[in-house]
């Protein structure tokens, strides 16, 4: 039945509620579709046929358990749909007109779900309203934790390095995902943008309402970067590190959350083209023509002296 309530829209397209169609003139087009497929149907197995007609008129009657049921799920997936799609637009989008299709879920189980997920909704529109003071170090995978940390205790900024937090979940047997994070770890496999975005979040609410809070060892690809700007907010600042060629085989070696070996993953130099076109501020900490090479500590010095200045400059105003 679920599968073939919506069918008739295949030969007569959807008709939304806010289009105005009275609730019988919709039926009647409904069922002259569904006659359509019927005929169809009939041609190669009326068995068949007869039963998915059967199945649609014991839907649209709304009489049997079975039908009720899947007649709430019809709703509940709309509002699914409608929070999805809030999220994509970044809360820009308001679907509260979907609310209304609360009132006709009434089953015990459904209304528990519809009630969650009007909390979930809720809470993310009040995260919308409100402006993480935040800062991306992204860049050079090893200079990036060291730059942060430097920066964090020179500006009294709580850091959140993403590095150290994976590995901090992948032993912590308390958490759910433990268990996937050490075998992404182990195998050296990328970690899923989605379960780096959830341990992210849970850590920069603990920074919410501060002052600005710095961030390292994220976000490491463009998929990381499109679940954050998803489910936490659609604007960052980000300075990114350009460190010198070195030698050293420290160096070379990649974070943990980008240690893959993805060859199908963005080059570096389109990654910070994508970094810094979804960036409310973007700057680059690094070597430059008039200075090709720069120490570790001058490095964390010009890091400093860039964040204070920005910071201080009040741009958290020109974010939000």
């Amino acid at each position: 039945m679920a599968l073939v309530h919506d069918l008739a829209e295949s030969a007569i397209g959807d008709i939304p509620t806010f289009a105005g169609v009275a609730k019988e003139r919709k039926y009647d087009m409904e069922r002259n579709g569904f006659q359509y497929l019927d005929n169809l149907l009939q041609t190669y197995s009326p068995k068949r046929a007869t039963e998915i007609s059967e199945l649609w008129l014991e839907y649209e009657q709304g009489e049997t358990p079975e039908a009720k049921w899947v007649k709430e799920m019809d709703k509940f997936e709309c509002l699914v749909q409608a929070h999805e799609y809030e999220q994509k637009t970044f809360g820009k989008k308001d679907l509260s007109e979907f609310q209304g299709l609360l009132a006709k879920i009434h089953s015990n189980e459904a209304t528990q779900w519809a009630e969650s997920l009007y909390r979930e909704r809720e809470d993310h529109l009040a995260r919308r309203e409100k402006r993480l003071p935040i800062i991306f170090i992204a860049g050079d995978p090893v200079a990036s934790d060291k730059i942060a940390s430097h920066v964090s205790r020179e500006l009294s900024l709580p850091h959140i390095s993403m590095n150290k937090r994976l590995h901090e979940k992948a032993h912590d047997v308390e958490y759910r995902h433990h268990g996937i994070i050490k075998n992404c770890l182990d195998k050296e496999f990328d970690v899923p943008a989605s379960l780096v975005v959830e341990v992210l979040e849970n850590e920069i609410t603990a920074i919410d309402g501060q002052s600005w809070g710095i961030i390292s060892g994220f976000p490491n690809d463009t998929e990381q970067l499109a679940e954050f700007e998803k489910k936490v907010q659609n604007s960052n600042c980000t300075f990114y590190v350009e460190y010198p060629p070195h030698t050293d085989d420290q160096r070379q070696k990649s974070s943990i959350l980008g240690k893959a070996k993805n060859t199908w993953g963005p080059s570096p130099a389109h990654f910070k083209n994508v970094l810094e076109s979804s960036a409310a501020h973007f700057e680059v900490i690094g070597s430059t023509v008039d200075q090709p090479t720069m120490s570790e500590m001058d490095l964390c010095g010009l890091a400093v002296n860039s964040i204070k200045a920005f910071i201080t400059v009040g741009v958290e105003k020109k974010v939000s």
